[in-house]
């Protein structure tokens, strides 16, 4: 009998969600959008494998790349990515931090991800497009403990932070987020997320409110769910690449549990 814990694995779950990701085109849209810029040694693993894992390490609740060094032989994490990873392993802590921190905040790579993001959505959509569309924002308070770039006191929170802001469909998917510094108002910057998705084509606006929506909601299983809340780096960007592979962490466990779970429940299959 052989108990080697390299082959036992408690996120096997996780494969379910790599389907959906294979029939949506995240890797075309992998392929389309990031630019990689290693030589030599750097390139033993593609791109789209260092994506993959810092986006299902958040889905299975492994927000610190700290946890890579134990998840690299995992048999689901060496499943999710490409060939090379099967017998290889996956990313150990200093290249998938080296990858998030570095290769992601690069210039050309970091305005790439909210455009993965929204196509990512935009692909289930038309699977399930609906004829409403209903758009909810909100801020909320990401707090900080050192000495993070661009963090500042906010008197409302009373706390050191940081103050994003999101914005979501009536289905829960994240359409857009936005890191911006502590001492913010609630509503800076809301032009930036909300106008592109309202002048996106055949989209009409009927009606603004402001009153109680369900976005608080949406936040609060984005800060349980995938750690969104997990903002460790001193530098901004790097930060906000994090928020932004945690809101793609969670669009992809939103997407499958909308689409497939829940269809599957009401058929009974």
């Amino acid at each position: 009998m052989d108990f080697q814990g390299s082959r036992v694995t408690s996120d096997g779950g996780l494969i379910l969600v790599r389907e959906l990701d294979e029939r949506l085109g995240l890797g075309e849209l992998l392929a389309q959008h990031l630019i990689d810029s290693r030589k030599g040694k750097n390139t033993q693993l593609p791109l789209a494998d260092l994506f993959r894992q810092s986006v299902y390490s958040r889905i299975a609740g492994y927000e610190d790349v700290n946890d890579a060094e134990r998840l690299s032989q995992d048999p689901t994490f060496r499943l999710i990515g490409s060939e090379k990873t099967w017998d290889r392993g996956a990313a150990l802590t200093s290249r998938l931090q080296t990858f998030e921190t570095e290769m992601l905040a690069e210039e050309e790579n970091f305005g790439s991800l909210a455009r993965i993001n929204r196509e990512l959505i935009g692909k289930a959509e038309t699977l399930d497009s609906p004829e409403r569309v209903v758009l909810d924002m909100d801020s909320t308070e990401i707090p900080v403990f050192g000495q993070h770039e661009n963090s500042a006191y906010n008197g409302h929170f009373e706390s050191t932070c940081y103050h994003p802001l999101l914005l979501f469909n009536r289905e829960g998917d994240c359409l857009a987020a936005k890191l911006r510094p502590g001492n913010v108002h609630s509503a800076d910057d809301w032009e930036e997320l909300l106008l592109p998705e309202i002048e996106r084509p055949h989209k009409l606006v009927v009606l603004f409110y402001n009153k109680r929506g369900t976005a608080e909601q949406w936040i609060k299983e984005g800060k349980q769910a995938v750690k969104m809340t997990r903002l460790s780096c001193h530098r901004f960007r790097s930060n906000q690449v994090r928020l932004w592979l945690s809101v793609i962490a969670y669009n992809l466990g939103n997407l499958w549990r909308r689409l497939f779970y829940r269809r599957g429940s009401r058929t009974g299959t």
